[in-house]
């Protein structure tokens, strides 16, 4: 992928001075949709239309989904105030989207027929002095804050797990968490804090998601799929990769978990084809011998009985791949762990820095059944971004390309050990 295609799929995109100016004249526009978000929110409703927009011109169709957390979500607003916000959910429907529609285009980002065309028609764009309004808009019944604050975490009830060294361990949430669950330093005289966040338990909402007139039915078809799968695998807010803000709609005929590997087909490519070049962005569920790459529930088929225990399992899982891809060690700059994710404590790459990111593409979930919480694991696998993949030296390139597979095929295993595959016999 060139760098122009990477500004769709990068966590840092390359910002031109038009798409400066674009941004600029969005956030002027914003000003004044924020007069008439004010009023909405006076009236318990909130939503992403834009001053001025007719709302008849959106609500041909709409789908109302219910939304509830089956773990904190640390979704910030500028004031990290973890506010019920439709730019997250958006974000996390245009994710699952490309899944979606990615192999309806061949996985080719570029060209009028690309992903990146199709994309900006259906969400929306503004960019090269273009501006697009999008046929899919979100309303939320309200704009609520979070409830879990600092002093009401439950710190005494969630356990810690054992990294094999001296020492009495970390806990789950800390080890899972880092980042809006900071820990002590007491070298520095900072005392532990975690992030106000939104309270599974206590805080739901509603969802709108209305269709403009001219939108197609096939395009209204791709939405619902991406809700289903952003329902399944899906999370927002900080971490969510690691289970926290474990988000399911509820609505539109979805199961809470996937039924069977056939509800997937049409998302899946096989594992071992993913990592050329120009798909080094989530593009699809991998699959291999056993079927896709998703893991439902413990292997002893047990449940949950609340979000301290499923962070606890969760925590323990992501220790243990990321020992078993430390097995196979690293070669002069790159290391297996990171390959997982970056940056990796105390094992960056000083030819990445300490800047880069390479976001997990094995996620992590939590879902609430019914029956109790179940943890969910889904593995999008794809290729180092090229960026970073291209300041390696061309030993560590050829490390890369002839263990990731390895690699990868040993973190599947061991999550065979403690999860159960989607459709394989319990």
């Amino acid at each position: 992928m060139d760098a122009r295609s990477a500004r769709l799929f990068s966590q840092r995109p390359v910002v031109s001075k038009t798409d400066k100016l674009a941004v600029a004249q969005t956030v002027r526009r914003r000003r004044y949709a924020a007069k008439d978000c004010s009023q909405a929110l006076s009236q318990g409703h909130a939503s992403d239309l834009p001053s001025g927009t007719d709302e008849e011109e959106m609500t041909r169709t709409h789908i109302e989904y219910d939304l509830s957390f089956a773990t904190p979500a640390f979704v910030g607003d500028a004031a990290q105030q973890a506010q019920w916000r439709t730019p997250p959910l958006k974000a996390l429907i245009r994710q699952w989207w490309r899944v979606v529609k990615a192999p309806q285009v061949g996985f080719s980002v570029d060209g009028p027929d690309g992903l990146r065309a199709a994309e900006n028609i259906l969400f929306g764009s503004a960019s090269d002095n273009k501006s697009h309004q999008s046929l899919v808009r979100l309303r939320l019944k309200e704009w609520a804050v979070g409830h879990l604050a600092n002093s009401a975490w439950p710190r005494q009830e969630i356990n810690k797990i054992s990294l094999g060294k001296p020492g009495p361990g970390i806990r789950a949430d800390l080890y899972l968490g880092f980042g809006p669950v900071a820990p002590e330093s007491r070298g520095k005289g900072i005392a532990e804090h975690v992030r106000l966040a939104i309270d599974p338990q206590k805080q739901r909402n509603e969802l709108s998601v209305l269709f403009a007139r001219t939108v197609t039915g096939s395009q209204i078809d791709e939405v619902r799929q991406a809700i289903r799968l952003a329902s399944w695998f899906g999370g927002i807010g900080s971490r969510s990769r690691n289970g926290w803000g474990s988000i399911t709609f509820q609505g539109d005929a979805i199961p809470r978990l996937p039924p069977s590997p056939n509800d997937l087909t049409a998302y899946c490519q096989p594992f071992r084809g993913c990592f050329t070049t120009d798909r080094d962005w989530p593009h699809a569920i991998g699959k291999d011998d056993l079927g896709p790459l998703v893991w439902v529930g413990k292997k002893d088929g047990a449940t949950f009985r609340n979000w301290r225990e499923a962070v606890f399992f969760l925590a323990t899982l992501r220790r243990d791949i990321r020992a078993a891809a430390k097995h196979f060690g690293r070669n002069e700059d790159i290391s297996a762990n990171q390959l997982i994710a970056y940056p990796v404590t105390k094992a960056n790459n000083r030819r990445w820095g300490n800047d880069e990111r390479i976001a997990g593409s094995l996620r992590l979930k939590v879902v609430e059944t019914g029956q109790g919480l179940v943890p969910v694991a889904v593995h999008l696998p794809c290729a180092v971004p090229r960026g970073l993949f291209d300041k390696l030296s061309s030993n560590d390139q050829q490390w890369i390309n002839r263990h990731q597979i390895e690699i990868w095929g040993a973190v599947h295993q061991d999550i065979d050990q403690k999860m159960n595959r989607l459709g394989a016999a319990k």
